[in-house]
């Protein structure tokens, strides 16, 4: 029995006196993108007849996004296509209501960059109006279409004082609900191109605006074919659903594919399952916040993209109850973004010797050091962080029981070398 107890005592002093902590590791000299907003979706207006809710105004004044992507719903199934045809789309309640939305954000919330996307179209466009997605219009319809499309982007500009950054078919590589083939874009984009020029406009396209990053650089290699159409393109842009079984490389491809174009990446939609709507209280539950962290951090660490907008920041996969009580845990954790690693944050490489500690830092635009860390262990662990300059001036932890909790993280060391013990679970952020 003693030497069974005295065993016992050796292997716990050996796993004691030998365990090393995760070391991350800061590389202040290699810079990456530069972060230009953390930004969110205010669609409304495609699902209900009022672009405006309270949720949208309480993300407004929380996260102050300066880039914004909204939906130009163009099509009214309880109206005659005739009732909302061409230049008559700026009459209908639900869009003067979206056009009010836009004026607002801009002269309220200080929202400086617009994209409009479109989902739905007319039946009287399409060549197969039976379907609900992937609706293909007819090609002798874009003129019509844009019609549509002008008029709206005209009337924002010269009535509510909001011009259209960029604009978009909502995932059109996939069919939701318009579908595109390369060739149809390239169509498109030259004609309506041309005409947003002729009538005074600077609106540009998204590039690629696909449904998942899986296929995003194909779709994106496809529509350059043409090279005329270069000047319209905007972004090289994703929606990162259905990625989290994807492999980093993918995200990388998309980033160097970027560089290759000297194209910002964005991603106008950051989300992780696509169908989470159908699961109820799923947004409300802190495993659909830590999911969002983690494909949160791999967009940023590995596609480097510079404008992310969360699906979305309005009563619709909310992150906040509709009657306002009740911030749910993702609120927390997109406050982790929107507080530290927002505008102007300039990203700096980093890796860490253990694949359950993911790390991304950066620059703030204070010239503050930021680094957040992921423990996805189920166990608290200690972190040796190299190559940070500074004293810690705030920390802040987000874990399941506890959703804001500041200045909990202790740290010890100097001369950019310190350790610190992380939860178990938690998204953390420190900033020097």
């Amino acid at each position: 029995m003693k030497k069974l107890i005295f065993i016992i005592f050796l292997a716990f002093t050996f796993q004691t006196c030998f365990s090393q902590s995760v070391k991350v590791q800061v590389y202040p000299e290699i810079p990456k993108q530069k972060i230009e907003s953390i930004g969110g979706n205010y669609c409304q207006a495609n699902y209900t007849d009022h672009a405006w809710d309270a949720i949208g105004e309480t993300t407004l004044k929380d996260f102050k996004p300066s880039h914004v992507r909204v939906a130009l719903p163009l099509e009214f199934r309880r109206k005659d296509y005739s009732e909302y045809k061409g230049s008559k789309i700026v009459e209908q309640p639900t869009v003067i209501s979206l056009l009010e939305s836009l004026k607002r954000m801009k002269t309220e919330f200080g929202v400086s960059n617009f994209t409009v996307s479109v989902w739905r179209v007319a039946d009287e466009l399409v060549s197969n109006p039976e379907r609900e997605s992937q609706r293909r219009i007819k090609p002798d319809k874009y003129d019509e279409l844009i019609d549509q499309i002008e008029a709206f982007l005209l009337t924002a500009k010269n009535k509510y004082g909001v011009e259209a950054d960029y604009f978009s078919f909502n995932e059109s590589d996939g069919g939701y609900q318009v579908i595109f083939s390369p060739e149809e874009t390239i169509a498109f984009f030259k004609k309506a191109g041309e005409r947003f020029r002729k009538a005074g406009l600077k609106t540009m396209f998204l590039w690629a605006d696909t449904a998942q990053p899986m296929g995003t650089v194909e779709f994106a290699t496809m529509i350059a074919a043409d090279s005329t159409i270069w000047k319209y393109l905007g972004p090289l842009c994703f929606h990162s659903w259905w990625a989290e079984k994807m492999p980093d490389s993918e995200f990388e491809r998309i980033a160097g594919f970027a560089k290759a174009w000297e194209k910002p990446v964005w991603c106008d939609e950051l989300g992780f399952d696509a169908m989470a709507w159908k699961i109820k209280g799923m947004n409300e539950s802190w495993d659909y916040a830590f999911r969002f962290a983690k494909i949160s951090y791999r967009i940023f660490k590995y596609a480097e993209v510079e404008v992310s907008m969360y699906w979305t920041w309005q009563n619709n996969y909310e992150i906040i109850s509709p009657d306002l009580k009740t911030k749910y845990p993702s609120y927390y954790v997109t406050r982790h973004y929107t507080d530290f690693l927002n505008s102007g944050t300039q990203i700096i490489h980093s890796i860490s010797s253990d694949p359950e500690i993911l790390s991304i830092c950066g620059i703030n635009s204070e010239g503050k050091n930021v680094i957040q860390i992921i423990n996805l262990k189920n166990k608290s662990v200690s972190i040796e962080i190299d190559g940070i300059s500074g004293k810690l001036s705030k920390s802040v932890t987000t874990t399941e029981n506890d959703h804001w909790k500041e200045n909990s993280i202790k740290l010890t060391g100097k001369n950019g070398k310190f350790e610190a013990e992380l939860p178990a679970q938690s998204l953390n952020t420190l900033v020097f």
